[in-house]
């Protein structure tokens, strides 16, 4: 067997319809296997680099990097049905038996034995190759996959792991070119460490990058080969972005482009054309300025356009003026119109990702955020909360004293299993975190075992280990979203709680907890800060929790001292169970009095729910632990089933998913006004349709404010309507925000 044919058929084997359906599409397909089953297939034509099968009356050429890169000698450009066919005669050909044998009794045939026209078949005549093909394509290819599912698909994956790694930073330069290059590393920088990237696969990898979405499959054949799952004119630079999240997700930093020369960054207008050497402050703010300016007349501009009818030179604009934001230092900015214009990108080209809805609200956030900054310039203020970081950076923190509050196992939506770890900074006074998190792809990586492993610091036995103690760091790193680097310049120790109850800071009126959180969670523009949701709680008197079967969910009634009722919830899932049935034991046998409860807040100021940790007992000094970690300690006895969950999993339908039933919708008036927005937005306008869609607004506004919706602006005729159409939208987002609808919508628009 040639080297070719042998790269080639190891690939095949790793494609399932999913990948094939991504090669081109499902239409194409169906109508390559139907025609499989018509029409035979033979290979013609073997060299060592290249491979030629005949099918149809065509001829389909691969070489090593795959079907990605196949030639069909039909006029139909890229991928066609022809070569989709040839590529599944050759994958069931290397899944027959009888084929297999065969092409092994000619492994060995010198390549010698290879005709005139370079045929190196290995001494098999093609009308041989063609029965093969037949013989293998009998039945379809079910057999086949049946097959491959029960064959073990670690060593397959840990040599697709291996190559991903492996690929020099030389050729993902080349493959995209430095702008390409330039493009993905600063693509990859601006994704959540943890959310921004699905890594997955079975048969071979899978990486779905997030907003926007775009998903690449790699089977082999070098980075040319991702396959992706829509097709793009610059699609070089996202599969060059998915092998650098790849390796971002499994600990290799690669290098930062080239800085562009001084030359190419002045056909740019960055602002600075006018500024003069001794006064860049001046010129900096003339700068922002003119940006502002720049970026509302185009959100505007796009609105009234449609979303629907963008064009190349609007994504350009967006690139620009990115470019522009982040030599303001507009950073928060350019995060925005960086994933604005990916997005617009992705719409022109009718890629599955694009979501007009999805790119209304990024442009909606995006003109809230311009306004404020205008609003905060006139008077002289420069919030960090606005403005945004470079980059989450962690920077030394010198020697910490933390105590211990136990941890949480999780899944993220986007693939990912991790351990978090919770602490409190007496001296600081708040939260600290530090995560250990794995894409699911690492299938050793347990959140639960970890949870008993050595770390994440020299010094630490395991963060088992940290809870209820007191442990001190040295060369602690944090950065400022509150997260500890687990860094191996830095060490532990631990001791001993001492007053472990009374360093705390809890809280044990409700209404303060509302006015508290009403002032950082109240804005969609206000600063991030998840470690801001941690609250120590101290209930005056606490309530019998239930599980409802039907919302999958346990509640926990906790009541401050004036009655008034905030419920701790649990949504049902494999890493929540044993908390769940925790839960249970302690109501069973009574929680003791003065008991504390370490919680993540969740849900809006006026009405939000807490998503319990551990408990905290007040013991006095020197005894046992008094923490609790729900999702560890005290686990159930064997076979002793909890009363719960044992009615919830004898249900029909057996419990799938972590997340609870959706709930009901009772702010459906706001939820249509949104979607009459959307669709405007959408559409776009002409001249002609304004003073109708104004007089719309007006209305769709007077019915809101009957129901007590009272925070829209009064439509009036001043102004350009997709203004006010900007604005309507901002307020809807504003108000899911307050209810809590729209808790993490924008969560990684705030990072960073």
């Amino acid at each position: 067997m040639s080297g070719v044919r042998q790269t080639l058929l190891a690939q095949l084997a790793r494609f399932d319809d999913e990948a094939f359906v991504a090669l081109a599409n499902r239409g194409l397909l169906r109508r390559a296997q139907k025609d499989l089953d018509k029409v035979a297939a033979n290979i013609v034509e073997e060299t060592p680099n290249y491979l030629v099968v005949r099918f149809a009356e065509q001829s389909v050429r691969f070489d090593g990097r795959g079907p990605t890169h196949a030639q069909c000698s039909c006029p139909a450009s890229g991928i066609c049905q022809h070569i989709l066919a040839a590529a599944m005669a050759l994958q069931r050909l290397a899944q027959s038996d009888e084929a297999a044998a065969v092409l092994a009794g000619n492994a060995h045939a010198p390549s010698a034995s290879a005709g005139p026209t370079g045929d190196s078949t290995g001494g098999v005549e093609p009308s041989e190759h063609t029965a093969m093909v037949d013989k293998a394509t009998a039945g379809g290819g079910e057999a086949g996959r049946a097959a491959d599912a029960e064959a073990p698909a670690g060593s397959e994956l840990a040599s697709l792991h291996d190559a991903l790694l492996a690929i020099p930073h030389a050729e993902l330069v080349k493959h995209a070119g430095k702008p390409g290059y330039r493009w993905a590393w600063q693509f990859v920088q601006d994704l959540d460490p943890e959310h921004g990237a699905h890594i997955g696969g079975d048969r071979h990898i899978v990486i779905a990058l997030q907003r926007p979405r775009v998903t690449m499959r790699f089977m082999g054949g070098g980075v040319g080969s991702l396959v992706a799952d829509s097709q793009s004119e610059h699609l070089a630079k996202y599969q060059v972005a998915a092998v650098l999240a790849y390796r971002r997700a499994h600990g290799v930093q690669d290098a930062p482009p080239e800085v562009p020369s001084r030359a190419k960054m002045a056909v740019l207008d960055l602002g600075k054309d006018h500024a003069l050497p001794d006064n860049a402050a001046d010129a900096r703010q003339d700068s922002r300025q003119r940006l502002r300016s720049s970026l509302v007349l185009l959100l505007e501009d796009c609105v009234g356009l449609g979303l629907s009818h963008l064009s190349r030179g609007i994504q350009e604009r967006y690139a620009t003026l990115a470019v522009w934001a982040q030599g303001a230092e507009y950073y928060r900015m350019a995060l925005l119109l960086r994933r604005i214009a990916d997005h617009v990108e992705l719409l022109l080209e009718r890629a599955g990702g694009a979501d007009e809805h999805r790119l209304f609200d990024e442009m909606t956030i995006a003109y809230g955020l311009v306004k404020a900054l205008g609003s905060a310039a006139k008077k002289g203020a420069e919030p960090m909360r606005l403005i945004g970081r470079a980059r989450s950076r962690y920077e030394e923190a010198g020697n910490l004293e933390l105590l211990g509050l136990g941890a949480v196992p999780w899944r993220s939506a986007s693939g990912y299993l991790g351990l978090t770890m919770l602490f409190w900074s007496p001296a600081e006074q708040a939260f600290r975190t530090c995560t250990d998190a794995r894409p699911e792809l690492q299938r050793r990586f347990n959140p639960r075992q970890r949870y008993s492993a050595p770390g994440p610091w020299s010094g630490l036995a395991s963060p088992q280990q940290a809870t209820g103690r007191c442990v001190r760091l040295v060369n602690a790193l944090v950065n400022d979203q509150g997260r500890l680097s687990a860094a191996e310049a830095t060490s532990a120790t631990v001791s001993s709680p001492g007053d472990f109850v009374a360093r705390l800071k809890p809280y044990g009126s409700w209404g303060e907890i509302s006015q508290q959180r009403a002032a950082f969670r109240s804005s969609l523009l206000g600063e991030a800060g998840a470690w801001r949701d941690w609250i120590v709680l101290a209930p005056a008197s606490w309530g019998e929790p239930r599980f409802d079967a039907n919302r999958q969910m346990l509640t926990w009634p906790l009541l401050d001292a004036t009655g008034r009722r905030v419920d701790a919830e649990l949504p049902y899932s494999e890493h929540n169970e044993h908390a769940i049935q925790r839960i249970e034991q302690l109501a069973d046998a009574g929680v003791p009095n003065g008991a504390l409860l370490v919680a993540r807040l969740r849900g809006s100021a006026t009405n939000f729910v807490a998503e319990p940790l551990s408990l905290i007992r007040p013991i006095p000094p020197g005894s046992d632990n008094p923490v609790d970690a729900l999702h560890f300690d005290a686990a159930p006895r064997q076979r002793l089933a909890s009363r719960w969950l044992d009615k919830l999993l004898r249900r029909d339908g057996a419990v799938g998913a972590d997340v609870p039933l959706a709930a009901i919708d009772r702010h459906a008036p706001l939820r249509t006004f949104r979607q009459w927005l959307q669709r405007q937005a959408e559409r776009g306008f002409a001249a002609e349709r304004v003073a109708a869609l104004r007089h719309e607004l007006a209305l769709e506004v007077g019915r809101l404010a009957a129901l007590g919706y009272t925070a829209f602006a009064p439509a009036d005729d001043a102004g350009a309507l997709s203004a006010a159409l900007l604005v309507a939208h901002y307020t809807c987002l504003q108000y899911e925000r307050l209810i809590g609808d729209g808790d993490g919508l924008f969560a990684s628009d705030e990072e960073g």
